[in-house]
This record gives C-alpha cells, sequence and structure tokens, in this order.
C-alpha cells in the first residue's frame, strides 16, 4: 500500500468513527478513564495522549488538573482542537521527542499503536520513553491479537497494520527502560440504569466463563476480551 492510499484511508475517519462532537466527554466516558487510569498519574500532572481523536480523554483530563498536549493527523480534529486551545505536538513525535524529554507524567495511546508497522511502533516506544519522567508510564489500548474475539475490531478497520498483544510487546520491548505493570481487558464501566447494569453484569459473567473455560482447555492463562490494556512503566 503506497503511503498516499494509507492517507486517503483516513479522509472521513473521524464521520466513520462518530466524532461529531469534539473535545466533549459523555459520563460513560468519564467513568471508563476513571477506571483505566486508576493507577497512573493524571491529576495536576503533565498528559500528553497520542491520536488524541475526538479528544474526550484529555477533557476528562484537564479537567482533573492535567497540563494536557496532545497529536493527531486528521485536519477536522485538528481544528477542532486547535479551538480547544490544545498545545499540539508533531504527530510523527519520534522526530521531535528530545524537545520533550522527562516532561510526561504519563501518555495515552488509545486505538492507535495498531494502525502502525512493527517498525515504527519500536521507534515509537522509544520516543514516549524518552518524553516519560522516570516513573512515568505508557498506557496502551489495542485489539487484542491473542483472541479470536479480537478479530472484529482488529479487521474491521483498513488502517489497521499490525496485530498486538502482550507477548509481541516483550519482544519489542527488549533493551528499553520500560517494565509492564498491568496487561488485562478494557476496563469495565458500571453505572446507568438497572436494566443495563444487569444486562451489562450478564455479559461480564458470560465473557468471564469462557476466557476461564479457554484457558483451561488451551492450557493458556491470557485475557480472552476483544480490547486490551498494556501500561508499562519508564524504569530511573
Amino acid at each position: 500500500m503506497s503511503d498516499q492510499t494509507s492517507t486517503d484511508l483516513y479522509d472521513g475517519y473521524d464521520a466513520w468513527k462518530g466524532w461529531n462532537k469534539p473535545f466533549t466527554c459523555p459520563p460513560e466516558e468519564e467513568l471508563y478513564f476513571e477506571g483505566e487510569t486508576r493507577d497512573l498519574a493524571i491529576a495536576n500532572s503533565d498528559v500528553l495522549e497520542i491520536g488524541f481523536g475526538s479528544g474526550s480523554f484529555l477533557v476528562w483530563a484537564k479537567a482533573r488538573g492535567a497540563r494536557i498536549a496532545g497529536t493527531e493527523i486528521n485536519p477536522n480534529l485538528l481544528k477542532a482542537a486547535q479551538d480547544y486551545g490544545l498545545e499540539l505536538i508533531n504527530p510523527s513525535f519520534e522526530e521531535v521527542a528530545t524537545q520533550y524529554a522527562g516532561r510526561f507524567d504519563t501518555i495515552a495511546a488509545f486505538d492507535v499503536f495498531e494502525h502502525f508497522p512493527v517498525a515504527d511502533i519500536v521507534t515509537r516506544l522509544g520516543a514516549a520513553q524518552t518524553m516519560l519522567k522516570a516513573g512515568g508510564h505508557l498506557i496502551l489500548r489495542f485489539p487484542n491479537a491473542q483472541s479470536p474475539f479480537g478479530l472484529p475490531p482488529q479487521n474491521g478497520d483498513p488502517t489497521h497494520k499490525a496485530a498486538l498483544s502482550r507477548s509481541v510487546f516483550e519482544q519489542l520491548l527488549q533493551g528499553t527502560k520500560f517494565e509492564i505493570t498491568r496487561y488485562a481487558p478494557s476496563y469495565r464501566i458500571g453505572g446507568g440504569s438497572l436494566p443495563k447494569r444487569i444486562v451489562r453484569e450478564l455479559r461480564y459473567f458470560v465473557r468471564d466463563l469462557i476466557s476461564k473455560t479457554l484457558n483451561f482447555v488451551y492450557s493458556q492463562e491470557i485475557p480472552w476480551d476483544p480490547v486490551v490494556v498494556l501500561v508499562l512503566r519508564r524504569k530511573a
């Protein structure tokens, strides 16, 4: 695939994703971000989001006192970010990482790294390491390439270029200052009306039952949810 064709695939990406209200954060997303970043520095910290998309995470982080910055390639979302007053960083952040060396407490990339070729992932992990403070964290969310249930989110987007899992990152992280502190299914939110909570809890129960069964049958110990989250800590 040529670079031009790859770029063209992102035309209208924001409309396809339903990001028609950029830089707002619905209540359910607030619950999600609260849970997913439970062990990360957000309040009164320096936070960077790689590929901020709708901007909802940065809005949520700013409301908690974070000093925020972001990268993005979509022109519509960049215009919305400028109107919002967001500090923008070159989306090829590996080219400018030294300018931000040791600045950020937390770097987030929700549903982003699967859009990069593996060689670029290695380079951008190095850039994130440079930009993080010692003890800072990089949080990554991506489709679960070790699970058949990860196929719909992985293959449902033609811009995805890499299939990712913990074992993949364990190899890519060799020689870096990163250590894995969490690898788990994407955070499960509660809340909502009683019928909604009941349906969610039933769905989670069935998912866990399937996961335990599959791990037993195949002698594995991996998450089987469609989407997983990996948290890396930059060692001193």
